[in-house]
């Protein structure tokens, strides 16, 4: 990265000097797309990184100051494609048997792992550009982006063991017990993992050729690289970093999550490959005396008459400028708002299996609930209301009960985690009136068994 930027700035220098003035576009409105090659940096423990692909597509905005330099911005949305793979992965989940009430280590093992991920991100730049004189002409440019998260996923494959270690409360280690959740040589499920990431710092440069298809349209091609910043992993929002999580109302059903939590010492995007971008230029700028670019050294300082349009180019500068902010503010609002708008789906979504009159929390309905104590966090102005739903099985008079315990129970536990009692509307109880599915077996009667939280509009 740093011999991009060092060959970078040598070569605009030696173009910059002694090149003949022509006329140029003050501003230039472009689409631009590239792909190439993406990884994360994980540095996993006992792993390698992956490479894959990466796609990028979007608009942009250059204003120039004089022929050879300028400065640009604009929007893009982009697919990093990444992955891990681990030679060994040996991780423990201290638990309690609610069964016997023994508390144990659930151990988690592979040999195989192997996950795939795919993140997409806003991107917003800002480059100093600097380009050469002619039809062909060597351009260059360099700057940072802030990469906002929209989504991001893990897809593991391989297989896992998983162990009950108890020999603190029993002296055994029991293994090879699906009922009680010990599996061994289990292939990972097909389904992704949500990953929760921070807004990527990144540093960036692009040098290519600018071919001047006429007066107006322009097409650059050439190469560019994007290096990450900062850690953007969010390591905060996860109680239970392990690839497979022990479950204890449910044994025989795990949770996954993203061994990036658990193996990963950061997370930082790196992308490089080539990139096309299409231009418009607007605000053609000529020399009053010799009708080529302005400022003209060959020519002699502009007759006074000239004076008035100098003086109209400085108050379409000011107003380029503004426009340019607003441009910008108007960017970063629709990409906080994706972004508000997908915590608040988390938020919504429903906390499930409930066993049968459970109205306490239990570890894992515990652990969904932290995940959103930290959007309410993050959104001091939402406020909501608390549903409890039951599934068909008891009397209305039971389920009227079981329902409401489960809805008051949450609001307990938010308010001991910090939420603000005041931003609880109300809470209600459905009971068995408004199932997902229908209440036609265990399994679907464990997910109409939920509390869900609602979004006052």
């Amino acid at each position: 990265m740093k011999r991009i930027i060092k060959i970078s700035v040598v070569i605009a220098t030696l173009m910059g000097s002694g090149v003949v003035a022509q006329d140029f576009n003050r501003i230039e409105f472009s689409i631009n797309a590239g792909g190439g090659m993406s990884n994360f940096q994980t540095k996993p423990e006992n792993g390698k990184d992956l490479w894959n692909w990466t796609g990028t597509a979007g608009w942009g905005f250059h204003f120039f100051f004089n022929p050879h330099w300028g400065i640009g911005t604009g929007v893009n949305y982009t697919i990093y494609n990444t992955g891990i793979s681990l030679s060994q992965y040996d991780k423990n989940q201290p638990t309690v048997n609610m069964f016997t009430g023994n508390g144990f280590d659930f151990l988690v093992s592979s040999n195989d792992y192997r996950e795939s991920q795919e993140t997409r991100m806003v991107h917003i730049p800002l480059m100093l550009q600097y380009q050469g004189a002619g039809k062909t002409a060597f351009y260059a440019a360099l700057g940072g982006k802030a990469g906002v998260p929209v989504v991001s996923n893990g897809f593991p494959k391989g297989h896992f063991t998983t162990r009950g270690d108890y020999t603190k409360s029993l002296g055994v280690i029991y293994e090879d017990l699906p009922m009680f959740g010990f599996v061994t040589n289990q292939l990972f499920p097909d389904s992704k993992n949500d990953i929760r990431l921070k807004t990527a710092w990144m540093a960036s440069a692009e040098m290519g050729i600018k071919w001047r298809l006429g007066k107006v349209v322009s097409l650059y091609t050439g190469i560019y690289a994007d290096y990450g910043l900062n850690d953007i992993l969010n390591k905060k929002v996860v109680n239970n970093a392990n690839a497979v999580v022990y479950q204890p109302a449910t044994p025989d059903k795990f949770a996954y999550n993203t061994a990036l939590y658990s193996n990963s010492k950061q997370v930082k995007p790196l992308a490089a490959g080539v990139t096309l971008r299409l231009a418009f230029g607007f605000k053609k700028v000529v020399c009053p005396v010799c009708q080529v670019c302005q400022p003209c050294p060959d020519c002699p300082p502009c007759p006074p008459e000239s004076k008035k349009s100098k003086k109209d180019c400085t108050a379409e500068t000011d107003s380029l400028k503004k426009l340019l902010d607003e441009q910008r503010i108007a960017a970063e609002a629709e990409a906080l708002r994706k972004v508000r708008d997908n915590d608040i789906y988390d938020l919504e979504k429903p906390i499930i299996n409930y066993t049968i009159s459970q109205t306490e929390t239990a570890a894992m309905q515990r652990m969904e609930l932290d995940e959103k104590v930290a959007i309410l966090k993050k959104y001091p102005d939402i406020t909501f209301y608390i549903y409890g739903h039951t599934c068909n099985l008891g009397t209305d008079e039971i389920n009227e009960r079981v329902g409401m315990g489960r809805a008051e129970n949450a609001k307990k536990y938010l308010i001991s985690k910090g939420v603000d009692a005041s931003r609880i509307l109300n809470l209600y109880n459905k009971r068995d009136t408004e199932p997902l599915v229908p209440n036609s077996s265990e399994a679907n009667r464990r997910i109409n068994r939920r509390v869900q939280l609602k979004v006052a509009k």
